[in-house]
């Protein structure tokens, strides 16, 4: 017994020295850039001005930051565009997960073929869909020319088509993600319940609202809230599309930032940014972990 624990520790203290390298290097790598960006907050830090990052300014970046109407439409743009993206990748994602479900053959191979989208790089989605709006030589102009569709040939030059363009770029992408994270979840509901419910009489709807959902309720809050944190750190694929327009439109918070620390070089008011969105994706992640241990237990 006292060779079997002297054993025990002996690997507790091997994993201990193989993990200890890449963990100083993670903690240096997100810990030191972290603490820069909280410093520099608190500064007046302006590359545009010399001497600027030793002007202390206290928390005044971020009251001009509640201040600012456009750092509040950049804020309700990506609540916008988080909650819509959100709200149909759910709708779809358990639509393609109860279709993968009830394939009987070859379902391992439609799953792969699904996944599809959310392995290409956002940039080149964005790209994608850049192409294929063009008003010059796209696809979907070509389309509306041919078939002589009710609809308009430019997309992105209104702000609300534009938002819903911005918005079914991130729904393309990632439904198959979460239609994998709620396949997941359908399987791992024993059969005894279905064949109980049938019994009773009970019909697929009824099924589907008394018995699947609220069986499939950790599963859905933990996916939704891994697609509400990415969603809210969106910035590929609207800055290759739309750049932010027509106007502000489409400038979600992430262009917003961008915008501010190297178009107009104002560093110490962008890094008060980053530090309220990390704030806002820390409780986000807090929330994630609570549902995600009440899922396990």
């Amino acid at each position: 017994m006292f060779k079997k624990n002297r054993k025990l520790q002996n690997y507790s203290h091997l994993a201990v020295v193989f993990h200890l390298p890449a963990f100083l290097t993670l903690t240096a790598i997100t810990l030191g850039p972290l603490l820069y960006t909280l410093k520099i907050s608190f500064f007046d830090y302006k590359i545009s001005s010399a001497g600027s990052e030793d002007v202390f300014v206290g928390l005044q970046n971020y009251i001009q930051m509640f201040q600012d109407m456009e750092f509040i439409n950049s804020m309700l743009k990506t609540f916008l565009f988080m909650f819509c993206a959100v709200v149909l990748e759910v709708i779809l994602g358990i639509a393609l997960a109860m279709a993968l479900n009830s394939i009987v053959r070859f379902q391992k191979i439609f799953t792969s073929l699904t996944l599809i989208p959310m392995m290409v790089a956002p940039l080149i989605i964005g790209l994608m869909f850049s192409f294929f709006l063009n008003p010059q030589f796209g696809l979907y102009v070509w389309l509306v020319d041919t078939l002589h569709l009710p609809l308009p040939t430019v997309l992105t030059d209104t702000p609300m088509l534009a938002m819903i363009v911005v918005i079914l770029m991130d729904v393309w992408e990632w439904s198959p993600y979460m239609g994998l994270v709620f396949l997941a979840g359908l399987q791992s509901i024993s059969g005894e319940y279905y064949e109980a419910a049938k019994v009773d009489g009970a019909s697929g709807s009824q099924i589907f609202r008394y018995v699947t959902l609220p069986l499939m309720k950790s599963v859905l809050v933990v996916g939704i809230l891994l697609r509400a944190m990415e969603t809210f750190k969106e910035f590929d694929k609207p800055f290759i599309l739309t750049g932010g327009g027509p106007g502000n439109a489409t400038e979600v918070i992430d262009i917003f930032t961008y915008r501010q620390a190297f178009v107009s070089f104002n560093f110490s008011y962008a890094a008060a940014v980053c530090v309220v969105l990390f704030l806002i994706l820390q409780i986000c992640g807090m929330l994630y972990q609570r549902f995600a241990m009440e899922g396990e237990e």
